[in-house]
């Protein structure tokens, strides 16, 4: 039941909440901060995709087509600054393309899950010192999603 309900929420947020908060944005005014250090939109989106791809890669071992590239957790990591200046983003059609597959892979991974398997530690490090097991990890990620997109819609 958890699982279901975490898969969907995942699916609705990308299709309704996350899209819907940027479709009219221009991609030219994506990284726009009103106030200075303001997470702004092309920001907030690809923090949430580096998450969701670490996710699906790292700890459900899904095969994904997006490659991010190296420096990606320096310019959307927990930690660093977010800057107005377009030519450091990626442009919005790649973000919620990105977050499209992933979050169709999650969404396939967590259906597949048994329950039993929600206990489970998480195979990824770094993940595991803040989730220490899928249950948690799972009910953490459309719950981020919604932090970030209430931002967003802050930021609007």
């Amino acid at each position: 039941m958890l699982k279901d309900v975490i898969a969907n929420l995942l699916e609705r947020h990308q299709d309704k909440m996350l899209a819907g908060q940027v479709a009219d944005i221009p991609d030219a005014q994506m990284s726009a901060q009103p106030i200075a250090g303001m997470n702004h939109p092309a920001w907030l989106l690809g923090h949430i995709l580096g998450l969701e791809h670490k996710v699906a890669t790292s700890v459900m071992g899904r095969s994904l087509s997006l490659q991010l590239p190296a420096d990606w957790w320096d310019i959307y990591g927990i930690g660093s600054t977010p800057k107005a200046e377009p030519k450091l983003y990626k442009s919005k059609a790649f973000y919620m393309q990105g977050l499209d597959e992933t979050s169709k892979a999650i969404a396939a991974y967590i259906r597949e899950m048994k329950d039993a398997d929600l206990a489970n530690p998480l195979p990824d490090p770094l993940l595991a010192k803040s989730f220490p097991n899928f249950e948690t990890l799972l009910v953490a990620l459309p719950t981020h999603r919604a932090y970030h997109a209430g931002q967003i819609a802050i930021w609007r």
